[in-house]
């Protein structure tokens, strides 16, 4: 992930991931590195931080002959997930609006999926850093030269439901 995840918006998923069940850190830590992919160094100082506040209860359970720590939301854990939730859909809704904003009168929202996909990159570009995906889906664009320019900026038709695009970029009937 590119963006950079704060203290609150990490408390927030913890919080959330251990809202569902009652589970053990290193469930914890694999669900969330999941979602933005932190280590479990980074989190079991956050599933103790949380614990501290009163956020979170810890009790152990044996599993296998071994002992397991579990980890639960307290009722304040559960109003501060509330509080993170109302925060979230409001930061949501105003960077929703910047980015909305900026491709308005712009041509179509560029969608990263569709792009890789016309550009027949699904395979080549899986385990690629961010700036190797940009250069990547940046050089095949310009082997592709104006008609990729025209898909970015929304001026190559989108096919309707029963049509597609030829090699051109142009439209045919699929019944043709």
């Amino acid at each position: 992930m590119i963006f950079t995840v704060n203290a609150s918006l990490l408390d927030a998923i913890v919080l959330s991931v251990v809202s569902e069940n009652d589970t053990y850190g290193y469930k914890i830590t694999q669900e969330v590195n999941n979602i933005i992919g932190v280590s479990e160094s980074t989190l079991y100082p956050v599933l103790r931080r949380l614990q501290k506040d009163n956020n979170l209860e810890v009790y152990d359970m044996e599993y296998l002959g071994r002992n397991r720590r579990y980890y639960k939301i307290t009722g304040k854990g559960r109003i501060l997930l509330s509080l993170y939730n109302e925060e979230w859909e409001i930061y949501k809704e105003k960077i929703d609006k910047v980015f909305n904003k900026n491709f308005a009168g712009k041509g179509k929202n560029i969608n990263l999926g569709e792009i890789i996909e016309n550009l027949k990159l699904t395979e080549k570009i899986e385990n690629l850093k961010i700036d190797e995906k940009i250069e990547l889906i940046k050089n095949e664009g310009m082997k592709l030269g104006k008609k990729f320019d025209d898909f970015l900026t929304g001026k190559m038709k989108k096919p309707e439901k029963g049509e597609k695009n030829d090699e051109q970029g142009d439209i045919k009937n699929e019944q043709e």
